[in-house]
């Protein structure tokens, strides 16, 4: 039996261990889980009465269209309409499906270190991933994508804010970046962490999906909705792009709970927003921490800050982080904004050693 060669430097994705402990409801150490950039919170009561009251129902097949979460998602985006919006199992699927509908072959740029998803879903679809290094300080290389544009460039993926780095272009950057890309090469916006961005001018970026035809923006309830462990994703597009994203997406593959809660939450959106203002303080607040205690770290926009700080020494104070060798940063972690229990804890790991280098400990 022969494989696509391809596939043979893929190896499969190896969670953190929060996961299985999450999963299997086990913590003898009560750690603090902030390694996968989750909400420290559950699902909004709104979500949760949805996915009590559909529990009777989990026998039937759900909507495979998804048109009522579709319906609110368009009339939270001003200007869209439901055959604007794709909907996924994750914003995963949502990236996958756009890539599908391109000519085979060809490459996939986008900026390094970024979601490691896009280098696996290069090769699972026989494209070329061509990545291009953050600058110096860690930014997305807009310029640098542009250079390195070429006749087999099919797509371009800006992670924005980029995971892990947690920087940012712009909305303003965004557009003349999107306007100076060649009109048969895709760009795709993973906004995973639009809702953390606290420059407000960022919020309508969707509109930029609408009205050019090789855009389209990816987002999830993963995140500020905290319904990680349901995965559901959507996308904002031109009415083409929609549909033949439709035509490749996998019959039901938002299944009914997923549909319900991210239906109830994405109707509760100012709820949403007062939770991503609360990440936002926090993260201020870590950030200052990091400062004060002379460490070096990357100025975020989304819910996790990369810190030059052992993750070992976060387990040691009953921390669990993202070890940073795993994203590209050797020596670093990534520590996920948790609630202020979980965030206070942090403060006192990175000052109390702070203090014993200091002394000469």
């Amino acid at each position: 039996m022969r494989f696509r060669p391809e596939l043979d430097p893929l190896r499969p994705y190896v969670p953190p261990k929060s996961w299985r402990m999450s999963a299997e409801g086990t913590d003898e150490n009560n750690y603090a889980k902030l390694t996968s950039n989750e909400l420290a919170f559950g699902p909004l009561p709104e979500a949760q009465e949805a996915l009590s009251e559909v529990l009777p129902r989990t026998n039937r097949y759900p909507d495979s269209h998804v048109s009522r979460l579709r319906q609110v998602i368009a009339e939270a985006n001003p200007g869209a309409e439901t055959r604007n919006i794709l909907v996924g199992n994750g914003s995963s699927e949502v990236l996958m499906n756009v890539l599908q509908l391109l000519p085979g072959g060809g490459e996939i740029i986008y900026p390094w270190p970024s979601f490691s998803l896009y280098p696996m879903i290069c090769a699972v679809l026989g494209m070329t991933a061509r990545p291009v290094p953050l600058t110096e300080q860690q930014e997305i290389p807009s310029e640098a994508l542009l250079a390195a544009v070429t006749a087999e460039t099919r797509a371009v993926i800006l992670c924005n804010p980029n995971n892990p780095s947690g920087t940012y272009l712009p909305l303003a950057e965004v557009r003349a970046f999107a306007a100076a890309l060649p009109r048969d090469v895709l760009l795709i916006l993973d906004e995973a962490y639009v809702e953390f961005i606290d420059d407000p001018a960022f919020e309508d970026s969707h509109t930029l999906a609408l009205e050019t035809d090789n855009v389209v923006v990816a987002r999830t309830f993963s995140k500020a909705h905290g319904l990680a462990g349901l995965r559901c994703g959507y996308g904002i597009s031109t009415e083409k792009i929609a549909d033949y994203a439709e035509r490749v997406r996998f019959p039901v593959s938002v299944n009914l709970a997923a549909q319900v809660a991210a239906t109830a939450s994405m109707l509760a959106r100012d709820k949403v927003r007062e939770r991503a203002r609360f990440v936002i303080q926090e993260r201020k607040r870590l950030q200052e921490a990091f400062r004060n205690a002379n460490l070096e770290y990357i100025p975020s926009q989304g819910n996790f800050v990369m810190v030059r700080f052992g993750a070992e020494v976060f387990e040691k104070s009953g921390i669990l982080v993202r070890e940073g060798a795993a994203l590209g940063y050797p020596g670093w972690s990534r520590v996920t904004v948790g609630n202020s229990e979980e965030n206070e804890r942090v403060i006192l790991a990175v000052g109390s050693t702070g203090e014993a280098i200091e002394q000469g400990a």
